[in-house]
């Protein structure tokens, strides 16, 4: 029996390096983004930091690893505000790209 070989050749066009923010420096300029009230109760990390994510504007790359569930009763509180104390709760790292909300775990 023979082993076929493939090769995936993916082909990019001009990459442009972003850098990135850690949460250190994305948590304290928070208060910036819209208002948003939010109430949920023992609900996934996941489904909460989309949820926060789409009111930002911002897309949301999380990893499976990051696991946890979350009781919030906030209102008017910005945006940006909502990630970074859901990120301190949970002892999550986040990253900003760009657009990009890259969540891990510290």
């Amino acid at each position: 029996m023979r082993a076929l070989a493939f090769a995936l050749t993916l082909v990019l066009g001009p990459v442009s390096l972003v850098t990135t923010t850690h949460a250190d420096d994305f948590c304290p300029r928070r208060g910036r983004g819209p208002a948003i009230s939010v109430s949920v109760r023992n609900a996934d990390v996941h489904e909460v930091l989309r949820l926060l994510a789409d009111a930002g504007k911002k897309d949301l790359v999380i990893p499976d690893s990051v696991q946890g569930t979350v009781t919030l009763q906030l209102r008017d509180v910005p945006w940006d505000s909502a990630v970074c104390t859901v990120a301190a709760l949970l002892a999550l790292r986040i990253e900003v790209d760009g657009t990009i909300l890259l969540v891990t775990k510290r």
